[in-house]
C-alpha cells in the first residue's frame, strides 16, 4: 500500500503538502492540487483517517462536481447545495471537472477515499464507471440535466421548457424565430431544448432556424451571426442559456438593432446574468437553488433517489415584445 511519502515523491511535493491537499486545507496552488490528486489516483493511496473510531465509516462531506457549464448556473445550484448541507451538518467539497468531465474520475476516487456521504453532479450524466469508482456505499445524484434513464436526478423537463418558451414567442406574434442552441455534443441538455423548439415551430407551420454555441457568453455573438446569415429577417432569438442570450442582445445592439423593437431575445435558466443586461432578459426559469437543496435532501435519504422533475416558468422582462408591424 502506498504511503504519504510515496505520494509526495510522485507529485514532487512535501508530505505536509500532501496532507493539506487530502484533508481539504489551504496553502497550495491549483497545479499542486492536481499533481497530488493524480498521484493519489495513480498510486491508489487511501488515507486512514476514516478508521479513527467512525462507526459509520462515513464522513460528513458531500462532493459537488461541476463541469465548465455556465458559471452563473453552477453558482446558483451550489448555493442551494451548500445551504441544505449546512443545515444537515455536512460540509461540501467542490471540484471543477472540466468541459468534458475529464477530471471526474480523480475527484470520485478522492471522494471514495474520504468516504463521502454522497456526490452531486451538476449538468453531468451518471455513468456505470462512476458508480464502480464510488462503490456501493456512496450514493450519487445529478442536477440540471434531462437524464431519462431513471438515474437519480433533479431537473426540469428541458424539452417541454423549450417548447413552452417557443410557444411564448409565437404567442407574441413572432414567426421567424431563430434558436441559438447549445453544444451539439450535449445530448442531455442541448438536444432536448432543440427538440422542444423545433416541435413548437413545426406545429405552428414555421421553419426552424438553428445555430449552435457552447452555452457560454463568447459563443453568443458568432452564433447570432450564423442565425442572421441563414435568416436576415429574424424577429426573435431564443437562446438556450442566459449567457448566450446576453451576448446576442449586445451583438444585436452593436449591429444597430433595437431590442425588443426590432428583435426580441429570450434566454434560459433565469441566472443573475438575465438581470445584468439592458434590457433585462426574458427567460425560462428553472429553480436552480431549490434543485440544489432538493438534491441534498434526496441524497441523504438514500431510499428516495428516483428522478425528480421540478417546475419551470417563463419570466417576461424587457427583451421580448411583439414584432414590429
Amino acid at each position: 500500500m502506498a504511503t504519504i511519502r510515496d505520494v509526495a515523491k510522485y507529485a514532487g511535493v512535501s508530505p505536509a503538502t500532501v496532507s493539506r491537499v487530502v484533508n481539504g486545507l489551504v496553502g497550495y496552488s491549483e497545479e499542486t492540487r492536481h499533481r497530488v490528486e493524480e498521484a493519489v489516483t495513480r498510486l491508489n493511496y487511501e488515507t486512514d483517517f476514516m478508521a479513527r473510531g467512525l462507526k459509520t465509516r462515513q464522513t460528513s462531506v458531500i462532493g459537488l462536481l461541476a463541469p465548465m457549464v455556465s458559471d452563473a448556473l453552477a453558482s446558483q445550484v451550489m448555493r442551494g447545495v451548500e445551504e441544505a448541507a449546512r443545515e444537515q451538518g455536512y460540509a461540501v467539497m467542490l471540484g471543477r471537472t472540466g468541459s468534458q468531465s475529464v477530471f471526474i474520475d480523480g475527484y470520485l476516487r478522492t471522494l471514495r477515499t474520504y468516504r463521502a456521504a454522497g456526490v452531486i453532479l451538476i449538468s453531468a450524466v451518471i455513468t456505470q464507471e462512476m458508480r464502480q469508482i464510488l462503490g456501493p456505499n456512496i450514493p450519487i445524484i445529478s442536477v440540471a440535466i434531462s437524464d431519462k434513464s431513471g438515474s437519480p436526478s433533479v431537473s426540469i423537463d428541458d424539452e417541454r421548457a423549450a417548447y413552452d418558451a417557443t410557444r411564448y414567442l409565437l404567442s407574441l406574434g413572432h414567426q421567424r424565430i431563430g434558436l441559438l442552441g447549445g453544444d451539439p455534443a450535449s445530448v442531455f441538455v442541448a438536444h432536448p431544448r432543440q427538440r422542444g423548439y423545433e416541435r413548437a415551430m413545426t406545429e405552428a407551420g414555421h421553419l426552424p432556424v438553428v445555430a449552435h454555441g457552447t452555452f457560454f457568453y463568447d459563443s453568443g455573438a458568432p452564433g447570432l451571426g450564423d442565425l442572421l446569415r441563414q435568416e436576415p429577417d429574424l424577429t426573435a432569438v431564443f437562446a438556450v442559456s442566459d449567457e448566450m442570450a446576453a451576448a446576442a442582445v449586445n451583438e444585436l445592439q452593436e449591429r444597430g438593432h433595437r431590442v425588443p423593437d426590432d428583435v426580441s431575445v429570450l434566454g434560459f435558466d433565469n441566472t443573475s446574468t438575465s438581470q445584468h443586461v439592458h434590457p433585462p432578459l426574458s427567460t425560462v426559469a428553472q429553480p436552480l437553488e431549490e434543485m440544489g437543496k432538493t438534491a441534498v435532501k434526496k441524497l441523504l435519504r438514500t431510499r428516495d433517489l428516483g428522478p425528480r422533475i421540478m417546475p419551470h416558468s417563463i419570466i417576461a422582462r424587457g427583451s421580448t415584445g411583439p414584432p414590429r408591424q
